[in-house]
């Protein structure tokens, strides 16, 4: 894709001589006036427009006061690229910088679409300072020089840009609908079905690590590994870490359509679908001798949060989390005799969202190539 850009017309400007850091701070979130807090957690890798949020009741220390307009900008670990414009007024973590355009240099518009792209934020990454938590101090951002459009320029990309993220937007919105669609007709399963222990409807095995002194288990890589963080949406597709077939032979094989189900921690109560055989460590319970269809429903009823609630009511606590295996089997689901509508139901949604976010990636890749366009090469 080519936008035949003139950057003869360019200037190069020091970030802080064009954009502006705000640092009106708040000592207290819960007295700060506002009803949305936004942390890096709440920051998607990849967005522009902040979607998420909590209430400032629940956190403490010392804020930033962001209006809309803003762009907030994940100075910690720079890498995660979390960067998105506010479209209200609240409070973020003071580990972001609030970053506000000075409209005589920078389209307010422009400004998200520049710090999105990869020029910026290799710069952003190159200056952190730190080796646990790297972070970008703004006396060294404010520094830095860009070669930066002419205003009229600046707001004909940003239009582009954000015509495609408003399409993206839309489409994340949608999957949201379909996944709201589904959570209700499984709240009215929770009333209208009998209740099945987990254990009865499949066998549950628990995880383990071979041994990491044995070079032999870990030394090619044949067969998948799965820990809890591969645990995200419905299926679990890639594992991190593999093993040897020896290593495999050591743990405990998982064949697909096994659910797996993280057991301890902060992770407690995620599940989703094993979709390659492999083994887990001692973190996963995983229910095994499904079909396709009642591995996808069982996992569907257990991510729906009746699912976890149950999970959750079983759990015990010590210093961490923790589900036991015995405990998993006794959390009880809605599993009819006859699951063949819920068979279609739960296959037409992950069709559909399989679908939706197929799109929404094409468009990151689109929007990927437009600002590498706009700001790679001369």
């Amino acid at each position: 894709m080519s936008l035949n850009l003139d950057k003869s017309t360019w200037k190069r400007v020091a970030f802080g001589d064009v954009i502006d850091s705000v640092t009106d701070r708040v000592d207290n979130p819960s007295e700060a006036g506002v009803d949305r807090y936004v942390g890096l957690e709440h920051l998607d890798p990849g967005g522009m427009t902040v979607t998420r949020w909590d209430a400032p009741e629940r956190v403490e220390a010392q804020k930033l006061r962001f209006l809309p307009g803003d762009v907030i900008f994940g100075r910690r670990r720079a890498y995660q690229k979390k960067v998105a414009k506010a479209e209200f007024e609240g409070i973020c973590s003071a580990h972001a910088l609030v970053l506000r355009a000075r409209p005589d240099y920078v389209d307010p518009d422009f400004l998200p679409v520049f710090l999105s792209s990869d020029y910026f934020l290799e710069r952003a990454i190159e200056i952190s300072v730190g080796s646990l938590s790297p972070t970008v101090n703004w006396r060294d951002l404010k520094v830095q020089e860009f070669d930066l459009p002419p205003l009229d320029e600046q707001k004909r990309i940003a239009a582009l840009v954000w015509a495609v993220e408003a399409n993206r937007l839309a489409t994340r919105n949608l999957v949201t609908e379909v996944r709201t669609v589904l959570a209700v007709k499984i709240r009215e399963l929770w009333s209208l079905e009998a209740l099945q222990p987990v254990g009865r409807i499949g066998d549950c095995v628990t995880g383990s690590t071979p041994s990491k002194s044995n070079r032999t288990f870990w030394d090619s890589e044949d067969v998948p590994f799965y820990t809890p963080s591969e645990i995200e949406g419905d299926t679990v597709r890639v594992a991190r870490q593999k093993v040897s077939e020896a290593g495999a032979k050591a743990g405990r094989r998982l064949l697909p359509n096994s659910v797996a189900v993280a057991c301890i921690g902060g992770d407690m109560g995620k599940s989703a679908v094993i979709e390659k055989p492999g083994i887990s460590n001692q973190q996963i319970t995983s229910v095994v001798g499904l079909s396709t269809e009642d591995a996808y429903l069982l996992q569907a009823l257990l991510a729906h949060p009746l699912g976890r609630a149950a999970m959750e009511a079983r759990e015990t606590t010590t210093i961490v989390r923790k589900l036991n295996k015995g405990d998993l089997m006794k959390v009880e689901v809605p599993w009819p005799e006859d699951r063949s509508v819920l068979h279609l139901l739960v296959g037409n949604h992950r069709r559909a969202v399989g679908s939706l976010e197929a799109e929404a990636d094409t468009l990151v890749g689109l929007r990927s190539s437009l600002l590498a366009d706009v700001f790679g090469g001369n």
